[in-house]
């Protein structure tokens, strides 16, 4: 995908784990949790209209965004 202002991206992290340990249930007993951020470390929030933030389950979560001019094609 190029990237531009005016383009969609979508990014799309995974988390993997042990062999022996579901992602889900290692995620559940640690309580962790995967959440967007921006380049100043501020979680990016659903209710932001701006990104469609998807979580299909709790190890992969999807961020959905058009790039505007300010953002330096980053």
């Amino acid at each position: 995908t190029e990237i531009s202002a005016g383009r969609s991206v979508t990014l799309s992290c995974q988390l993997y784990s042990y062999d022996r340990v579901s992602c889900d249930n290692w995620i559940r007993s640690e309580e962790l949790q995967l959440f967007w951020v921006n380049q100043a470390g501020v979680k990016l929030m659903r209710s932001d209209s701006r990104y469609q933030i998807s979580a299909p389950g709790h190890c992969i979560i999807t961020l959905t965004t058009t790039l505007l001019n300010e953002d330096d094609n980053r």
